[in-house]
């Protein structure tokens, strides 16, 4: 399960990253990356709720230490 987080945590911050970058784009007058930016923000949300409801799940199932 670690390496699937692994790459879910990785791409979630891939597309941050390219949101960030649409979005300056954007707002240096490239009008038609608006449909794009959209379309992989709701990507980026779904990718993010994965991989928090995945990470939480993990570390929910992870056994309790015994006590010393």
């Amino acid at each position: 399960m670690k390496p699937f987080l692994l790459i879910l945590g990785f791409l979630a911050a891939g597309l941050i990253v390219s949101q960030l970058v649409m979005g300056l784009l954007i707002l240096q007058g490239q009008a038609s990356m608006r449909t794009a930016h959209q379309h992989s923000g709701y990507l980026t949300a779904a990718v993010c709720l994965i991989y928090i409801g995945w990470s939480l799940a993990a570390i929910a199932s992870t056994p309790k230490r015994g006590a010393p």
